[in-house]
């Protein structure tokens, strides 16, 4: 088959209908059922070479949310967002451009709606392709330079009305999506947007979405495209999406023919990355087939997670060995753990570690600042955080926290629920940080363990002589106290603050204080470390506090066994763990 031909009459030959629906007729062959499955893609050297590209942190930019009129110039513009690309010593060696939801652009497309917002219009006029001007200001500085798509995106894309200012969120549904308004029956409906999303089931979503993937390979330059299946993970109607993932991975199988087209036109090669759940079992429950894509290479890198600590590394390594595809790790610190939005740079850094010790290539950022803001009181922090995350070496004996997951978070409780009000989510995994432990009951019976798994990336046990403290520490929340007057109680402590600014309506959810156990807590609560009692608690600042002794400690999986005793009968509620830290500084030099 000569798959440039297929592929050109295909689905550039749409470009002059008048309506997306119509065309499917004019289909051959549609997208998901164009290639045979089964064997491996054979990839040439020098693609593999690009796929071993030193990629230690790739900047992933929500690129949208910039507004023209704010700037004197295209210039003004590049130079806010290249800030901190540009520190000498920044670790970024990728650069991923969001520039839309998927569905209205701010590029001169053949057949997408642009944004309607002056700026934006204004620059089309004029010629002014922002898109190519940021790929080759990316390029011009040696960096490679990706295209991110959002596969599902929630249609909250620039447009103008005089009465409400220059930027809306279409969740209102004052500009709806051309398409959307003409198949209503191509949408999945979700409770917290009206104007419903992609359900990709339907043949002719999938041939919409690829058309737009292949103009974007075609007309641009980029060294690869990343499918972002994070925002929003919503591609199937719920409770059926494994069962449809032969039609994704057929979708992902013929872009991935379509960009090695366009690889071999151009002579150079041209990457395809997917953002996908942390673990194995989340890219299930939301129809990823992420190992048949593995086993075909359909994909070159996999990016892994969003706002989850805990991504599962070793099970994304088992179905890449011996195949030349990397792995990189999603950090998002807007739509954060929860508990953990903008949290201190020791905590940034033992997620760090945790990841590189299970064998991540690198890191992706994503609502990363990437310039001084005032606004944003933890800019510093991004700052420091893009010098230092490029490697286990880089942060080998700097201070450190390591942390468990907590539930739900960043979108919560609009579209996530929140832990303290916890139901599981039916309609997709991908960002609910489902499988998290915490928060967790403790047993009031005082028989039975509370058992967790803390994970600690750094070989602490053989670097005895550098730690200069370390220290557990347990956050407790007891809801039989609250009637307790305060001196017979711990202080409070704030669970969760969302620190981020966030836009007129958007998301974040209420702060969290706890409800302080009763003084005493310490003297009921045993605490082991792999099996090891660690005595009796100091009490800090309303967390309980713990002495830890580095050869207590094993580099990776270490096993945290509570049990509480002496609860008195009459109390039903139960105490629970909101958070758990193991704190280790190191002496300088």
């Amino acid at each position: 088959m000569n798959r440039r031909r297929f592929l050109g009459s295909t689905f550039l030959g749409l470009a002059g209908g008048s309506s997306f629906g119509n065309a499917k007729s004019a289909i051959s062959r549609p997208s998901g059922q164009g290639v045979t499955s089964g064997s491996a893609i054979e990839l040439s050297p020098e693609h593999i070479a690009a796929v071993n590209r030193r990629r230690r942190v790739a900047q992933n930019f929500d690129v949208l949310l910039v507004d023209p009129d704010a700037y004197p110039s295209v210039e003004a513009v590049v130079e806010s967002r290249f800030t901190f690309i540009d520190d000498p010593d920044s670790v970024i060696d990728s650069v991923w451009w969001n520039w839309s939801e998927g569905n209205v652009v701010p590029y001169p497309s053949k057949f997408l709606p642009n944004f309607n917002q002056p700026g934006f219009q204004k620059w089309l006029e004029e010629g002014v392709d922002i898109v190519r001007i940021f790929q080759n200001e990316t390029r011009k500085r040696g960096l490679e330079v990706f295209f991110s798509h959002r596969m599902n995106g929630s249609d909250n894309d620039p447009q103008h009305l005089p009465e409400r200012g220059t930027f809306i969120d279409d969740v209102q549904q004052q500009n709806r999506v051309p398409l959307k308004q003409e198949h209503p029956d191509w949408l999945l409906p979700a409770p917290w947007n009206p104007n419903g999303y992609w359900n990709y089931a339907v043949q002719g979503v999938r041939d919409y979405v690829l058309r737009i993937l292949q103009e974007i390979a075609e007309d641009y330059d980029f060294d690869g495209l990343e499918l972002d299946f994070a925002r929003i993970p919503i591609i199937f109607p719920p409770g059926e999406a494994w069962e449809h993932r032969a039609k994704l991975t057929g979708l992902i199988r013929d872009l991935r023919h379509l960009t090695l087209d366009v690889e071999q036109r151009r002579g150079r090669p041209f990457l395809l990355a997917a953002r996908v759940p942390e673990n194995l079992m989340g890219c299930h429950f939301d129809g990823l087939d992420v190992e048949t894509w593995a086993r075909e290479q359909l994909l070159d890198i996999f990016v892994m997670g969003c706002r989850n600590f805990q991504v599962d590394v070793g099970a994304f390594r088992r179905i890449t060995e011996g195949l030349p595809i990397k792995l990189l790790c999603a950090l998002d610190d807007h739509h954060s753990s929860d508990g953990y939005c903008a949290p201190p740079i020791e905590v940034l850094r033992g997620v760090w570690s945790n990841w590189y010790h299970q064998g991540a290539d690198g890191i992706q950022t994503f609502n990363f600042k990437y310039s001084p803001d005032p606004e944003a009181l933890h800019w510093p922090i991004h700052r420091q955080a893009l010098r230092e995350m490029g490697g286990a070496e880089d942060i080998e004996f700097l201070d450190k926290t390591f942390v468990m997951q907590r539930r739900g978070g960043g979108h919560g409780p609009r579209v996530i629920p929140n832990p303290e009000n916890w139901s599981t989510p039916r309609l997709m995994y991908f960002n609910t940080n489902m499988l998290a432990p915490l928060p967790v009951a403790l047993n009031n019976d005082g028989k039975a363990d509370t058992l967790l798994t803390l994970y600690i990336g750094d070989d602490i046990p053989a670097s005895t002589d550098r730690v200069a403290k370390l220290s557990l520490h347990l956050l407790l929340n007891d809801p039989a106290t609250s009637e307790l007057a305060e001196k017979g109680k711990l202080q409070p402590v704030l669970v969760r603050e969302y620190m981020v600014p966030k836009r007129k309506g958007g998301p974040g959810p209420a702060p969290l204080w706890t409800s302080p156990p009763a003084l005493g807590i310490e003297q009921l609560l045993q605490v082991r470390l792999n099996n090891l009692p660690l005595g009796l608690a100091n009490l800090n600042e309303g967390w309980l506090k713990y002495r830890v002794r580095p050869e207590q400690l094993a580099q990776g999986e270490n096993l945290l066994s509570l049990r509480l005793s002496g609860r008195a009968p009459r109390v039903r509620e139960r105490v629970l763990v909101e958070k758990v830290e193991l704190r280790a500084t190191y002496h300088r030099g």
